[in-house]
């Protein structure tokens, strides 16, 4: 007996879907920072600085981002309508229809009220809804993925997309990358300050502080990925396929370059700019660009590196007739214990 590996070359040529996710979960990244920050700051300075930021952020990112889902469609005018059109309501492609079309005017309605000057009070009611819609925009993000995982019976599926890891995966690689880009907001801004244009002194504390918390956000997530990974490794026949996909297959490019720039060398560099700065009082701001920028293209390369590893299908058992045949309304058990299980 032995296995048949499925191999699709369908998602390795898609580049619209891992852009949207990447996107998306650092857009639901940033609205959850921000209105953290503005939530529990109250009057403090930086925490103000940092919550604008944040909310300014957010609204590139989930408009290049929703037009790279809406655009992939083979229909784009459906996805712009999608409540007359989406009507598989168990299916989280419509779920997230509804998150995309709660969280989108929600975080221009944030970022309006910050542009604006909006009374703090109708501002903190914004934050109190973005906080839970900005985690389930970037939570969904994987769910969307790891739906995918079984096929009814839950035999056969995407080992990959494990439904276990995945989704909280991209919820902190969400956070990570929502950090950074807030973080670069923030020492682009002190810049145009110090260049004699319109800027904000008070950004380049704003993102000392955002490199100290976006570390931890890695740890957490370089922790994550160590636990995906031994699940992979010791799981059933598909995953164990997958973890060798990745780890040292086709896909093991695109998957060390993410761990390395990611996650490794951030930690690294914020690790550096802590001792330069405490030991020998220097400062090296482009220490802080070059760890941002890191993590940024991490979140993507994650993405890519996942939706492509989405054309490993689980084995099929052959030859065929060590498959026993069912009887009529008895749903087939792989002759393999874990296969597919």
């Amino acid at each position: 007996m032995e296995t048949i590996v499925l191999w699709q070359s369908k998602w390795g040529t898609s580049f619209h879907i891992p852009l949207y996710l990447f996107l998306g979960g650092l857009a639901g990244g940033t609205l959850s920072v921000g209105a953290l920050a503005d939530l529990v700051g109250g009057s403090r300075p930086g925490f103000r600085h940092f919550a604008r930021i944040a909310a300014y952020v957010t609204l590139p990112a989930i408009l290049v981002g929703g037009l790279a889902l809406t655009f992939h469609l083979g229909k784009p005018e459906r996805g712009l309508a999608f409540p007359l059109f989406f009507t598989n309501y168990h299916s989280w492609l419509t779920i997230g229809g509804a998150v995309v079309g709660a969280f989108a005017p929600l975080s221009v309605a944030y970022a309006a009220a910050w542009f604006f000057d909006v009374s703090r009070g109708i501002r903190l009611v914004m934050a109190a809804l973005g906080l839970p819609l900005g985690l389930l925009m970037s939570l969904y993000t994987g769910l969307l993925l790891s739906a995918a995982w079984f096929v009814p019976g839950d035999r056969w599926y995407v080992p990959l997309w494990d439904r276990t890891y995945l989704p909280v995966l991209f919820l902190l690689s969400g956070f990570s990358t929502g950090l950074a880009a807030c973080g670069l907001v923030a020492l682009a801004w002190s810049g145009l300050r110090r260049l004699g244009r319109r800027g904000d002194a008070a950004a380049a504390p704003v993102a000392e502080v955002t490199s100290t918390v976006d570390a931890l956000a890695l740890v957490a997530e370089a922790t994550w990925v160590y636990l995906f990974l031994v699940a992979l490794a010791g799981g059933t026949t598909g995953q164990q396929l997958a973890y060798q996909v990745i780890t040292e297959g086709p896909l093991a490019p695109w998957w060390w370059a993410f761990v390395i720039t990611g996650l490794a060398a951030p930690l690294v560099v914020t690790l550096a700019h802590v001792v330069i700065e405490r030991v020998f009082h220097a400062r090296l701001p482009w220490l802080l660009w070059a760890k941002f920028a890191m993590v940024l293209v991490g979140g993507l390369l994650l993405r890519y590196t996942i939706v492509w590893g989405g054309d490993l299908k689980s084995p099929l058992i052959f030859p065929p007739q060590l498959w026993q045949v069912p009887a009529a309304g008895v749903q087939a058990v792989p002759p393999v214990s874990q296969l597919g299980r």
